[in-house]
């Protein structure tokens, strides 16, 4: 994945596709740069060169895009902070605060506004933990009380796994950078590592995979630990979700790169929920691939599905550069055929920043015409690209695939999930209607699991009532929609800002 070059051509889309026509032209946008004292001019020029990817573009700069374009808060900034863990790619290093008196006394009376509000019920933003995990990164050798360190971490964690689009996006950097402060890191994993050991913890594989983003031994331990003796398939995944960042650091010693291995390398090609994840981390720790026992597409087959995509949505955008053509297939086949998961999350982001979020939707809603009810495979790969780029209608499509018959029921459990990212506009009867239809079919439990994640997600806690109370429920069902409904009051007003 071209980093650079993906960041520059979101930039480029958003500003040439925005709703200011003028800003098509760069020096126009250049000329609306400058603001005071606060933001120095920049030159066209390096315009052009960060839109193209030839320099890196500094986060401030990002930041100002932001404001120019009047997008919200984060939906470009978040982007720039998550693709480098998710494309292995070094993060950024942070920098310790320098300055006279006046500038510490403010930015550290800044932080203890923000810490005395993630300590208690208040509501917090996903930029307000951005400012304040970027301001106790600048202190490396900040003093807290263990009690705040725990409180704070916890709580990010837990908004982290019931956030969706930017707002997890800046929760998910905002716990990166806990985990490696060396004085808040150990409260973060100590938050994460016990959530994993809980069996019906309902977001275990967010849980476990977070500690990828440490070097610390105790995050690594965390994650071998959980790849040698998982508590549920779900920790499992995660640890091996988290372990391919790890890996690509080259961090594990030779003890646990043998512990790995002996779980991995039977799970590598074998076509397996885990097979993409354990092919790649086999393939970085020994020096014989696996051979992959079911064969790719083939690529033209692939290109013709790219094409067609990404022509429709083009299709649908008013006077696009004829330069997006190429930079845009490149992230749409990124978004439905690469190896990688995490690639795929990438590419998934870089467009919903942009305003081809919705035309790519429609299009990829077009993809799935006559294909429900046939093999899950192509329909299960749309609508996971569908929970970063859908809305309104992609959920209407959801609904219906949960309650159809007969679509095959991975399609149908990969709806049920994606409904949670869809938005939250489903009346209270078709939750009955859906439930009560999955109770009198033959148990499938990951469909039942993803219709209590998508209600606990969505705040839907008559559905989350029904599912505990019916007797027809599974106990792990009931264990699920009972955690959902324990959440603090708080969690999910404050996950959703």
């Amino acid at each position: 994945m071209r980093v650079r070059q993906w960041l520059g051509w979101m930039l480029r889309a958003c500003r040439t596709l925005g709703t200011d026509t003028s800003f098509r032209n760069r020096s126009v946008f250049a000329r609306a740069w400058p603001d005071g004292d606060r933001v120095q001019p920049v030159h066209v020029s390096t315009i052009q060169r960060w839109e193209a990817g030839l320099v890196v573009v500094p986060r401030d700069a990002i930041k100002r895009y932001e404001e120019l374009l009047h997008l919200p808060t984060g939906q470009l900034t978040a982007v720039f902070d998550l693709l480098p863990g998710l494309t292995r790619h070094p993060r950024p290093l942070p920098t310790a605060t320098s300055g006279d008196l006046q500038q510490l006394t403010a930015h550290g009376g800044r932080a203890g506004v923000l810490l005395d509000q993630v300590c208690s019920p208040a509501i917090v933003t996903g930029a307000q933990w951005d400012e304040l995990t970027g301001l106790l990164t600048q202190w490396p050798a900040a003093f807290l009380p263990p009690r705040m360190w725990e409180s704070m971490a916890q709580r990010l964690l837990m908004e982290m796994l019931v956030a969706d689009g930017t707002a997890w996006a800046q929760r998910y950097e905002a716990l990166a950078r806990l985990f490696n402060h060396p004085t808040g890191g150990t409260a973060a994993i100590d938050a994460c590592a016990s959530a994993a050991g809980l069996r019906h913890h309902q977001a275990m594989t967010s849980t476990v995979a977070a500690l990828g983003a440490s070097d610390h031994r105790d995050s690594i331990a965390a994650m071998v630990s959980q790849v040698h003796n998982p508590t549920n398939d779900r920790a499992l995944a995660g640890a091996v979700a988290g372990l391919a960042e790890t890996v690509w650091r080259g961090r594990l010693d030779p003890a646990q790169r043998g512990r790995v291995l002996a779980v991995l390398q039977p799970l590598a090609g074998s076509g397996d929920i885990l097979d993409a994840w354990s092919t790649n981390l086999v393939q970085r720790l020994t020096t014989t691939p696996p051979v992959r026992r079911e064969p790719a597409a083939p690529d033209d087959a692939r290109r013709n599905v790219v094409d067609r995509v990404t022509s429709r949505a083009i299709a649908q955008v008013d006077g696009p550069d004829p330069a997006e053509y190429d930079v845009l297939g490149e992230v749409v086949q990124c978004l439905l055929f690469h190896q990688d998961p995490d690639n795929r999350l990438g590419a998934s982001f870089t467009l919903a920043a942009t305003p081809y979020r919705r035309p790519l939707a429609a299009a990829l809603r077009q993809e799935l015409g006559a294909t429900l009810a046939g093999p899950a495979g192509w329909s299960t790969t749309v609508l996971a690209a569908l929970r970063a780029l859908g809305g309104e209608p992609e959920l209407r499509l959801a609904q219906r695939i949960v309650t159809a018959a007969g679509i095959p029921g991975e399609t149908v459990r990969v709806a049920a999930f994606a409904m949670a990212h869809l938005g939250n506009d489903t009346s209270p009867g078709w939750w009955q209607t859906a439930i009560s239809q999955q109770l009198a079919r033959p148990t499938d439990l990951e469909i039942l699991r993803g219709l209590a994640y998508s209600a606990g997600i969505t705040g839907q806690r008559a559905a989350l009532e029904q599912l505990r109370a019916d007797p027809r429920t599974p106990y792990d069902s009931q264990a699920a929609a009972t955690w959902w409904l324990n959440l603090p009051g708080h969690v999910l007003p404050s996950a959703h800002s």
